[in-house]
């Protein structure tokens, strides 16, 4: 009597700590005025004053780029109607920090030099996709050790060759982590890196 090939199907996992080498900082000035030439007039002169003190501490023109400008009226309810009375102007940039120990300072240069608004702050590992690759290596291997472990208890001979391999996406998240702000009268505005779990999942499918 022949035997059938049997399935077995495991889950194969591992996973890396590792610290971000890079940090995206969006910060902006927002300015409001009933005359639109005079908001977007002062919205250049403090957005140009904060991207120049950018400059002289070191960050390079290209890693200082806009994520977005808008301008749009507001309006407020005056005796049953919508009356327009300003116009607000906010203009968002995303600065590259390559040295992310500098995060602090670099918010601190922004927003003494015309930045009002701060709308978020990540941590990145530059060489994400070759880490993740290791981390998937170790996946497989992992997911190889549990068949051999299941085979040997059933005493049967596994083929250490997977019919079928399937790659589990994983969802990443880049945050930050603040200090204590009780610190911030001697120094920069303590940010502290988050570090980052770079994590792979696979489905492996062997016959025995």
């Amino acid at each position: 009597m022949v035997v059938p090939n049997r399935k077995m199907l495991v889950e194969g996992t591992a996973k890396k700590e590792v610290q971000p080498d890079i940090a995206y900082i969006q910060v902006g000035v927002l300015t409001s005025s009933p005359d639109v030439q005079i908001a977007q007039e002062e919205n250049r002169i403090r957005a140009n004053r904060m991207v120049g003190a950018l400059l002289q501490t070191g960050i390079q023109q290209k890693d200082i780029e806009t994520a977005s400008y808008t301008s749009f009226p507001r309006y407020t309810e005056q005796t049953g109607e919508q009356v327009l009375t300003s116009y607000e102007v906010r203009h968002i940039f995303r600065i590259t920090v390559r040295e992310v120990q500098n995060s602090g300072s670099v918010i601190d240069t922004a927003f003494e030099n015309g930045a009002n608004i701060s709308e978020s702050l990540s941590f990145e590992v530059s060489n994400y996709q070759e880490i993740y690759k290791y981390v998937l290596q170790k996946a497989m291997i992992n997911g190889y050790s549990k068949a051999c472990a299941i085979a040997q208890t059933l005493g049967v001979p596994l083929d250490p060759i997977p019919i079928k391999v399937e790659e589990v996406t994983q969802q990443v998240f880049f945050g930050p982590r603040y200090t204590s702000f009780a610190l911030q009268e001697e120094t920069s505005t303590p940010i502290e890196p988050k570090e980052i779990t770079v994590t792979a999942s696979v489905n492996l499918e062997y016959v025995y």
